[in-house]
């Protein structure tokens, strides 16, 4: 198997658009009209700004490159269907919050927060 960064980063490449760049963007978008709600991420970005969670994505996807290069790499059977299950639950979480951020610039609404709350009811 090819598993060299562009490789990689083209197979990522859902995964840089939404979960890093269309949630950071939209987080600087929507925190004028509320708050952060994840409560791990609110003291980041009170200490070291918005900056800060530009640099926690981009170390998280320097860690996607080396899980992809090993599970590119890794002969086990089971690896494709990490790899895939990996990449789509990260894709699929940056859709969500991407949609979530853009909510709450445009309507002061967070279905996520909606959520949690009904859920803790």
């Amino acid at each position: 198997m090819n598993s060299s960064l562009r490789s990689i980063l083209w197979e990522i490449r859902i995964i840089i658009l939404f979960y890093v760049i269309g949630d950071w963007l939209s987080t600087v978008y929507a925190l004028p009209n509320g708050q952060e709600g994840n409560v791990l991420l609110s003291p980041l970005i009170s200490g070291s700004g918005i900056y800060g969670l530009l640099l926690l994505k981009l170390l998280f996807v320097a860690l996607l490159l080396v899980n992809f290069y090993v599970l590119n790499n890794c002969r086990h059977e089971i690896a494709p269907y990490l790899k895939e299950g990996l990449k789509s639950s990260v894709a699929i979480l940056g859709i969500v919050l991407t949609a979530n951020n853009i909510l709450v610039g445009l309507y002061d609404w967070s279905f996520l927060g909606s959520m949690f709350a009904v859920l803790n009811a």
